[in-house]
């Protein structure tokens, strides 16, 4: 049986979710994430105040939410239940009557945003999510009881849940994570990197103002002076204190506060995992309260360094976060070393603590209407305090804005298995749809636009649209700039025609899969679906869309096309035919439409091609490549409604005979050696 990864991701509440959710693609990966629990903000803050000595719950539901598989429809459900918020301003009685239903388990819920996810729960799930709102609804009233009250308003169930947990199992942080998760039937673990003592986290900028707790260091920050430091404290500053403190000159502060600095010690398991790992993560997220303070923690970073098998990445943030909102790569880099140094009490062995670094660089020659570099983070990888050669740089950003968690993973895995002797299943994560236009300004937002709105859903993966322009001279460029969710390129230089076009989109697409996909609005976007559908599910690697297939006669669908223009009808006509044909006499492989505009492919088989065609000879050039590589190429019908020459149709006998040439020669000059492997 082949040996499990062992994958540990230093993770807050939010920014490497993305990261974590596609772990759960990959089989034979046993994923722990570590948090600290130092969210004091907002509704978390209030209920730690209400259970004095609760750590904040707020990352640890984030994550265990994360870690929930979509299989199900009762999964799905217990993810909204778990994540629905009251509204701001909640009055207690209507909060109760949810909880108490849910308590009752009663089946039609009278709370109208819950009813439909509850009916879908399993009955194990409506039992202990009764068990611990009861739980908490007790503790509640006797809280009342002595003059407490509690607010409900922005809070979430999945808090009040965790919460009850807490107090059903003798206020043992770490016990009811364990039992939380337990529950809620997750993926992988999630593990709170203390002993479960209850600190608080507060700061001090470098102008002295004091951060007197986690959500002060999370918000936006009015001043530009940064984040000096970071403390955890037995409590909060009294009055008293605090005042003693404003009282001290500026250079006095940090040590006032230090003097109170609590170490924790570490979670034995967190430090059990930590040992065993084969491959550690810095997850990207606000680093000043999610990831730093899980740095300071007794234990934890001579753990890491002992661990000399491993692999140990960090991930940089993509943007500014209002922690750091002037920061750079290197500011990033030096601050974690920092608190992996017991901030400076110790020499850090770096080069055992980071192996490789993984930076956001957009790509340059992507074109938008407005493009902001300042929004990113800047590097100057000279300055960095790592080997250069350690450093990874690439477009990491999804388009949310996020990390592309399937992205980041396959870089992680390709390179880990390039290092390790693993043996790891490859996953279809992501579509590149390469668009080629030329001169197509009537047409191009349309088909855009069924793109955009094109769904994967069904098949597991995600998507994203390549425009690539190959020089046109009317505003087709312009038309698809509009589109926010599309990737615009265009081709430089002397270099024009579809074969450069989709070359281009090819050295820039993301995903694993690549369409390629005409800007005439000849075929429909739904067929994308019937072509991808048998790579994503392993079976073919070149899947093509045939209009033959379908077609019971050919005739009137070239007569419309070319009308009275006979001697284009009879190159049209036969021309098909003639391809056909020496497809099969000199690969021995017969394809109804060697000229078809949709198609799909795996990219590792794409890129091992080693294509060269600038025209519309690329089609033909990828055929016989893909036969050499003893590739079996299934097509599949497709609809097709042709355009006429008038409405800009651009096939030209000159066009069909250079794809002649393309066919023999690639028969006479094949591949001096194909890289692609099939396993």
């Amino acid at each position: 049986m082949d040996k499990l990864l062992k994958v540990v991701i230093f993770s807050g509440g939010r920014g490497a979710s993305n990261i974590i959710k596609a772990f759960q693609d990959y089989a034979r990966i046993d994923l722990i994430i570590l948090v600290n629990a130092y969210d004091d903000g907002l509704s978390t803050g209030r209920l730690r105040a209400f259970i004095p000595g609760m750590l904040g719950p707020s990352d640890v539901r984030k994550n265990i939410i994360n870690l929930i598989p979509n299989d199900t429809s009762a999964a799905k459900s217990l993810k909204l239940i778990l994540e629905h918020r009251f509204p701001d301003e909640t009055p207690r009685h209507v909060a109760l009557t949810c909880l108490q239903a849910l308590i009752d388990r009663e089946r039609d819920l009278p709370y109208p945003k819950l009813a439909q996810p509850y009916q879908m729960i399993t009955v194990q799930q409506t039992l202990w999510i009764s068990d611990y709102l009861q739980s908490f609804l007790e503790y509640e009233q006797r809280q009342r009881d002595k003059g407490v009250s509690f607010d409900y308003g922005d809070t979430s169930i999945g808090n009040l849940l965790f919460s009850g947990c807490y107090l059903a199992e003798g206020q043992d942080y770490n016990r009811a994570t364990q039992i939380f998760q337990e529950k809620c039937e997750i993926f992988g673990r999630v593990l709170n990197i203390t002993d479960g003592s209850n600190q608080v986290l507060v700061g001090i900028k470098e102008n002295g103002n004091y951060l007197l707790d986690e959500a002060s260091i999370v918000a936006v920050h009015s001043d530009r002076s940064k984040i000096a430091d970071l403390f955890l404290l037995p409590d909060y500053l009294t009055h008293e204190e605090l005042a003693t403190l404003q009282s001290l000159p500026i250079h006095q502060r940090r040590s006032f506060l230090d003097a109170r600095h609590v170490i924790p010690h570490a979670n034995p398991e967190a430090i059990t995992a930590l040992s065993q790992a084969d491959l550690i993560i810095y997850g990207p997220g606000t680093q000043h309260s999610s990831l730093y303070p899980s740095y300071m923690i007794a234990g934890i970073p001579e753990c890491i360094e002992h661990n000399e098998k491993a692999e140990k990445v960090f991930i940089g943030n993509i943007a500014p976060d209002h922690d750091s909102p002037s920061a750079t790569v290197q500011e990033l880099i030096e601050r974690f070393f920092h608190y992996m140094s017991a901030k400076g009490r110790r020499i850090p062995n770096k080069t055992n603590l980071v192996t490789r670094l993984f930076v956001q660089e957009p790509d340059s020659d992507q074109i938008a209407l407005t493009k902001d570099r300042a929004s990113y983070l800047p590097m100057n990888i000279k300055d960095l305090q790592l080997d250069p050669k350690s450093v990874t740089i690439g477009d990491w950003e999804g388009s949310s804005g996020r990390h592309s968690g399937d992205q980041i993973i396959a870089e992680l895995l390709t390179l880990f298995k390039q290092l390790h002797d693993y043996k790891l299943q490859s996953h279809h994560f992501l579509i590149s749809i390469v668009v080629p236009a030329l001169n197509e300004v009537r047409t191009i937002r349309r088909v855009l636009q069924d793109l955009i709105h094109l769904d994967f859903s069904e098949l597991g993966v995600g998507k994203e649209i390549i425009l690539v322009d190959g020089g046109s001279q009317d505003d087709t460029l312009k038309e698809a700039l509009q589109e926010r969710f599309v990737r615009c390129f265009q081709v430089k230089g002397d270099d024009r025609g579809r074969g450069v076009a989709m070359r281009l989109g090819l050295s820039k697409a993301k995903g694993n899969i690549i369409v390629f996909f005409p800007a005439d609005g000849e075929y429909s976007a739904n067929d994308i679906l019937k072509v991808v559908r048998p790579i994503v599910e392993d079976q073919f690697q070149c899947v093509m869309g045939s209009r033959a297939i379908k077609c019971l006669n050919v005739n009137p669908v070239i007569k419309k096309i070319y009308g009275d223009n006979i001697s284009m009808y009879l190159v049209s006509k036969y021309g098909g035919y003639i391809l056909s044909f020496f497809s099969w006499l000199f690969f021995n492989r017969y394809l109804s439409d060697p000229l078809s505009s949709l198609k799909a492919f795996d990219t590792r088989l794409l890129r091992s091609l080693q294509l060269k065609s600038k025209g519309m000879d690329l089609d033909l050039e990828i055929i016989a490549r893909v036969h050499q590589s003893q590739t079996y190429i299934l097509e599949v019908p497709v609809d097709y409604t042709p355009r006429t020459l008038a409405e800009g149709k651009k096939s030209t006998v000159a066009a069909g005979l250079l794809a002649l040439y393309r066919f023999v020669a690639c028969r006479l000059f094949p591949l001096k050696q194909n890289t692609f492997d099939h396993s």
